[in-house]
């Protein structure tokens, strides 16, 4: 981390250590970007992990959606690390390599799905102009249904918490230390 150096795990208080360990366990044993960061405050890296857990594996959107809207956000806020980290992770839940380009490069992606397509649009319209109009809302209500649309914009809201937090603390890119932009 640029700004924060990591804990070392002689130096955590017991609540960190049951913490860390919570985290790391759905982590492959690494506490890294924003949770290193929050771990230092567990009342926030408890909440933000079971707000993460809940959409991430006990969501009902599907990974590509989640993927595609975690790509957006990071992006947009030019997260270096939530990008790299997720990357790898979108191209495996079936974003194409154009899209993930595009995205990257601030382009509009020539999304071939519907689903993608209005996502992409709510997000970006969300990110870029604050309140989301009415017709948006609607097309996701009648797309999405109500349950799927508060996950999409809290899964977007999540990935803006987290973008802030890494760029507050300017933590590079996890992945070889390349920057993705």
């Amino acid at each position: 981390m640029a700004r924060l150096d990591p804990l070392p795990m002689e130096e955590l208080t017991p609540e960190q250590k049951a913490l860390h360990a919570v985290l790391g366990g759905t982590r492959k044993g690494r506490v890294s970007g924003p949770f290193a960061i929050w771990l230092r405050t567990p009342a926030i890296a408890d909440a933000a992990n079971k707000l993460t857990l809940a959409l991430r594996e006990g969501g009902k959107v599907e990974k590509r959606i989640y993927e595609l809207i975690v790509l957006i956000v990071t992006r947009h806020c030019s997260a270096r690390y939530a990008w790299s980290s997720h990357e790898g992770a979108a191209a495996a839940a079936g974003i194409s390599p154009d899209v993930i380009e595009a995205i990257r490069h601030r382009r509009k992606p020539d999304l071939k799905k519907d689903d993608e397509r209005l996502v992409y649009e709510a997000v970006t319209e969300i990110l870029e102009r604050g309140p989301l109009s009415q017709p948006t809302y609607d097309r996701m209500l009648k797309e999405f249904g109500l349950d799927l649309t508060i996950e999409i914009f809290t899964i977007a809201g999540l990935y803006s918490m987290v973008s802030t937090v890494l760029n507050g603390f300017d933590v590079p890119p996890r992945i070889g230390g390349e920057t993705p932009f």
